[in-house]
C-alpha cells in the first residue's frame, strides 16, 4: 500500500498529529504477527519430542472463528502423534465439518477480504490440507484396525479430488497421487481386488502425472503391487505391459512375497514448509501510482533425513527402506503458485481501492488522508496461513512377513547413508492374510514417538 504524504499546510496540529499517527503505525506494526510465528512454541515442541506439551501450547492458544480450521487439524495431527486416533479423528470431523460450512463464501466475508485482506476470510484449508484431513483420518482407522471405517475415508478421498478436478481438470495438481494408493492398500486389504486394481492404476498415472512438475517418481513397491494385482484379477495383457514397462517379472515378485502377512510402515517426515510474507511494489495502470502489496510464500524446513530402515527381528529377519511416496510440501508451494495470479490481482484490486479512499480522505482533511492510509499500510497482509503439524513428506516400506510377534527396530538415514538416529519401537505382531500399518514420526531436530 502507498504511504502518500502531502505537503504540511495545517501547521503545528498536523504535525502533532502525524506524530500521533507514526506512533500508532508503529504499534500497529509490532502488534501484527505471522500465523506461523505464533506455532514457532509448539514446533519447538514437537522437535523436542514433547507433543503433550505442544498440545498444551495449541490449547493455550486464542483462536479465531476463522482459524478453527487450523485448530482442530493441528489438535488432530499432534493426538495423532501420541497414539489418540479416536481423538485425532473427532478433531478431523469438526475441521471437515468447517470445509462443508465455509465451502461457499459468504458475501460478508468476500466484501471484508477485498476492503482489509485475505486473513479476514475462514479458512478451510488448502486443496491439498483437505485431502490429507481424509488421508490421515484413514491412517487413524486403519492404525485402529477398522479397515471398514477407512474405506470411507478412501471414499471420502475420491469425492474430494472429482470436485478438485471439477475446479481445474487439466491440472496435475487436481490429483493425489498418494490418496489413490492408500486407497488401494484399503481394497486389498479388504480383499476387494478389482477396486484395489482402480485405485493402484490411477495413483500410477498420478504419480507420472506429478513427476512432470516436481521431482518425484512412480514408487517401486507400486510398481510391484500393479504386477501382482493385475495377476490376481486376470488382467494377462495389462500385467505384462507393466512388466515389460517395468524390467520386473511376475515369477520373481512371487517368490520374494513368500510371507503370509504385510507390514506398511509409513514414515512422516519432517514438517510442512511455513508461509512467510513478502511485500512488494507494483505499477497501477490507471493512476500511474506505485502501490505496496503483501504475497505469500513458502518456506522449507531443513531436514537432514533422506530416507528410513525399518528392521523386524522374530523367527525371521526382514529389512526395509522407505521410498517417497508423497511430498507434501512441493504440493503445497506448487499449489500457491498455481493460485499466484489469482492472489496477487485480488492484493492489486484491494491495494488500489485503499489508495483511492485515502486519496478521497486526505481532499478533505490531510490528516484524516495520513490516518488513513496508515491503517491501509497495517491491514495490507499476506494470509499465511497453513497446517504446519503436517509432515514435509510421507515415505512408505511395505515388508512381506510371516505371521508371528516381531521386535522393530527404526534407523533414519542422511543423504550421506549415515545413521543419525536409531531407535527401538514397541513389538508387533503380524497376523495371516491381513496389513498392519506403523507410523513413525521425525521432525526437524529429532524424532517423536512412535505408535
Amino acid at each position: 500500500m502507498l504511504i502518500n504524504f502531502r505537503a504540511d499546510r495545517a501547521g503545528g496540529d498536523c504535525n502533532t498529529g502525524r506524530r500521533h499517527a507514526w506512533l500508532l503505525l508503529g504499534l500497529l506494526l509490532s502488534a501484527c504477527a505471522s500465523y506461523s510465528a505464533a506455532f514457532h512454541p509448539i514446533e519447538k515442541s514437537l522437535a523436542a519430542r514433547e507433543p503433550a506439551t505442544a498440545l498444551k501450547l495449541l490449547e493455550d492458544q486464542n483462536h479465531s472463528d476463522a482459524d478453527l480450521f487450523l485448530y482442530f487439524s493441528n489438535k488432530a495431527m499432534i493426538l495423532r502423534m501420541m497414539g489418540e486416533y479416536e481423538q485425532s479423528n473427532e478433531q478431523i470431523e469438526k475441521a471437515k465439518s468447517l470445509i462443508e460450512k465455509f465451502t461457499a463464501t459468504s458475501v460478508t466475508e468476500e466484501a471484508s477480504s477485498l476492503v482489509i485482506n485475505d486473513t479476514t476470510r475462514t479458512y478451510i484449508g488448502t486443496p491439498v490440507e483437505q485431502v490429507m484431513l481424509h488421508t490421515y483420518a484413514a491412517l487413524n482407522y486403519l492404525e485402529m484396525g477398522r479397515v471398514d471405517a477407512a474405506r470411507v475415508e478412501a471414499l471420502q478421498v475420491d469425492l474430494r479430488l472429482k470436485m478438485l478436478m471439477q475446479d481445474d481438470p487439466d491440472s496435475a495438481l487436481s490429483h493425489d497421487p498418494f490418496g489413490r494408493y492408500l486407497s488401494g492398500l484399503i481394497y486389498e486389504d479388504l480383499g476387494e481386488w478389482s477396486d484395489a486394481m482402480i485405485a493402484y492404476r490411477k495413483a500410477f498415472k498420478d504419480y507420472q502425472a506429478h513427476s512432470g512438475l516436481y521431482s518425484i517418481t512412480v514408487p517401486e513397491q507400486l510398481k510391484n503391487v500393479l504386477i501382482l494385482m493385475a495377476d490376481k484379477v486376470g488382467l494377462t495383457d495389462e500385467r505384462r505391459e507393466y512388466e515389460k514397462s517395468f524390467g520386473l517379472s511376475l515369477e520373481s515378485l512371487k517368490k520374494e512375497r513368500k510371507g503370509t502377512g504385510e507390514l506398511i510402515f509409513l514414515f512422516h517426515s519432517g514438517l510442512a514448509p511455513i508461509k512467510i510474507e513478502r511485500s512488494v511494489q507494483v505499477l497501477d495502470p490507471a493512476s500511474r501510482q506505485l502501490i505496496r502489496i503483501s504475497l505469500p510464500y513458502y518456506e522449507r524446513h531443513e531436514n537432514p533425513i533422506r530416507r528410513a530402515r525399518i528392521t523386524l527381528a522374530g523367527v525371521k529377519s526382514y529389512t526395509g527402506s522407505t521410498e517417497l511416496v508423497e511430498d507434501i510440501g512441493t504440493l503445497e508451494i506448487k499449489t500457491l503458485e498455481a493460485n499466484m495470479p489469482v492472489i496477487a490481482a485480488r492484493a492489486i484490486a484491494r491495494a488500489v481501492a485503499k489508495y483511492n479512499m485515502a486519496k478521497e480522505a486526505g481532499k478533505q482533511n490531510e490528516l484524516a488522508g495520513l490516518l488513513v492510509n496508515i491503517a491501509d499500510f497495517v491491514t495490507e497482509r499476506a494470509d499465511t496461513r497453513s497446517w504446519l503439524s503436517l509432515p514435509a513428506e510421507i515415505q512408505s516400506a511395505r515388508l512381506n512377513t510371516a505371521s508371528g510377534e516381531y521386535a522393530v527396530t527404526v534407523e533414519l538415514l542422511d543423504y550421506n547413508n549415515n545413521i543419525v538416529f536409531r531407535q527401538e519401537l514397541n513389538n508387533i505382531s503380524i497376523k495371516g492374510g491381513r496389513k498392519q500399518f506403523l507410523s513413525f514420526y521425525w521432525t526437524s531436530a529429532s524424532a517423536n514417538t512412535e505408535h
